[in-house]
């Protein structure tokens, strides 16, 4: 019985890695052009060279973290509180 506790505590916290919103990075607001997305929520990460691509970090629809790059007109400032 232990041995399947352990697995189910080292899955779970496997699963809340990957559910974590990263620490660096501003705060953004990516609308439904970017992607199909759980929350608009995300973290701004990058900026290309050029600003017409930005790397995000933001939930899927299966609630966990991804990062992607999307459209910069997609990216908007949000307010934290």
């Amino acid at each position: 019985m232990r041995p399947l506790r352990w697995l189910a505590c080292l899955a779970a916290a496997l699963f809340l890695v990957g559910c974590l919103m990263p620490q660096q990075g501003t705060p953004v607001y990516v609308d439904a052009w970017g992607g199909d997305f759980w929350s608009g929520k995300g973290m701004l990460l990058e900026v290309s060279e050029d600003r017409e691509r930005c790397r995000v970090a933001v939930r899927d629809r299966a609630l966990m973290v991804q990062e992607r790059w999307v459209a910069c007109t997609s990216v908007h400032p949000r307010k934290t509180r």
